[in-house]
């Protein structure tokens, strides 16, 4: 039953959407010097913040509460000063309205670099707060999350029936996080539903290939991409090179619950489909454009190709699939993409936590904001519960020893059957 395990992986595993990741983007982080040598420090408050070491007046009113609490707090024991400069920090990002803003601490931190060098222990899933509520924008392909049935948009109320509701980010993945092989049940609300229901996973180590490669019966390549990790453009160029050699009729590049994730790799991915040109823009705060400019021609710019999306595409897939959308390269087939068009900047603190925040919105070549819009496909196509059996039945129905998926298993998944006829009549 391996191949076919194999072949659920690629297919099944793009309908159904724990570690620290976020959904976001990822800009190079660059290390902040302020000094942090009280529990809240801050420099001379003004009332005319004009340059970064200027603090608002009333910031000063933190220091004071501080110095109140530990003259005359009753409970001095309970005055844990990590504790509430971090619930501080989180009281002040809660307050900008930004879900892609948040603090994370040190463990946190690692954990996200771990899962963009390839490797870590969770269940396997990419989560953001929503209004307080831990979210899966998408899990991983093969992880645990993704075994137990967990689905885009799913909030995770309780973990093992502690409420995880009201927490911030980093304490809230904390709950989840654990040693391999060690299981918990979540009780998660499905988005569009009032109806809360358990879900039992078992942790493991997650090792996140974000490139697999398969080749069709009628010659066309599927080439899933998970997220925009350090190797992935590296494992994208040896998976597009080797369905080259196989003469490969066409490429379906299937973003369905890709993330993002690293800047630098989705700009380089969107440079082999392209002719030079631009990938898209950055805004930034001021209103100013700056142009994502790509390097030359790319090696790929000939090959048909259709790109696959849905709910759980997000942020750098988002760039690359409006990119593709833009220039004339590809068609989108699928549903309408997350909407997460931030740019966000991993700011490293000097205690090495770090602050994710928003300094931009992207917009496609064509100047469409992805923010809270996301992208419409040119053919819009759901996955029904009954594509889901019929996808189920006939991956069972093949050969043990196959590893090439069977017409029919392609046929049940109207998202691929469609991107499928459009490559055979050219991509374009």
């Amino acid at each position: 039953m391996k191949a076919v395990k194999i072949v659920l992986f690629v297919f099944l595993s793009v309908t159904v959407v724990l570690t620290a990741f976020t959904s976001g983007f990822y800009v190079a982080g660059q290390t902040d010097t302020t000094s942090a040598a009280a529990p809240f420090p801050l420099p001379s408050a003004r009332s005319g913040a004009t340059s970064p070491n200027d603090v608002p007046k009333q910031f000063q009113t933190l220091n004071e509460v501080w110095r109140v609490l530990r003259e005359e707090f009753i409970d001095g024991k309970n005055l844990d000063a990590d504790k509430l400069g971090k619930a501080a920090i989180d009281g002040m990002l809660s307050a900008l309205d930004d879900r892609h803003t948040h603090f994370l601490d040190r463990q946190t931190r690692e954990a996200e670099n771990s899962a963009l060098r390839g490797s870590y222990e969770g269940i396997g899933a990419h989560v953001q707060m929503d209004d307080g509520v831990l979210t899966i924008v998408a899990p991983l392909a093969g992880s645990p999350a993704e075994a137990a049935g967990i689905r885009p948009g799913d909030k995770i109320l309780a973990l093992d029936g502690v409420n995880l509701q009201g927490m911030n980010l980093s304490d809230a993945v904390a709950k989840v996080k654990g040693p391999k092989g060690s299981k918990i049940t979540l009780t998660i609300q499905r988005q569009g539903s009032n109806t809360q229901q358990p879900i039992e996973v078992t942790r493991d180590e997650i090792k996140t290939a974000s490139v697999v490669l398969g080749m069709q019966p009628d010659g066309i390549a599927h080439i899933r991409i998970s997220q925009f990790g350090q190797r992935t453009a590296d494992e994208l160029r040896d998976a597009l090179s080797n369905a080259r050699r196989q003469n490969a009729k066409g490429l379906v590049l299937d973003l369905r619950n890709n993330p993002g994730g690293l800047l630098d790799a989705t700009v380089e991915i969107t440079n082999m489909f392209l002719d030079g040109g631009i990938a898209g823009y950055q805004l930034d705060k001021n209103g100013r454009r700056e142009t994502l400019r790509l390097s030359g021609k790319g090696d790929y710019t000939e090959i048909p190709l259709a790109v696959l999306v849905n709910g759980g595409s997000a942020s750098g897939s988002e760039l690359l699939a409006g990119a593709l959308q833009d220039r004339n390269r590809a068609k989108l087939v699928g549903t309408t993409t997350y909407g997460k068009g931030s740019v966000n900047h991993l700011k490293e603190l000097t205690d090495r936590s770090a602050l994710y925040v928003t300094i931009g919105r992207w917009l496609t070549p064509n100047g469409r904001l992805i923010e809270g819009n996301g992208l419409t496909p040119d053919f819009p196509i759901a996955i029904t519960e009954d594509d889901l059996k019929a996808m189920r039945d006939a991956a069972a129905a093949m050969a043990p020893a196959s590893t090439i998926p069977s017409v029919a298993l392609l046929d049940a998944d109207p998202q691929m059957k469609k991107a499928r006829e459009l490559l055979r009549g050219g991509g374009r």
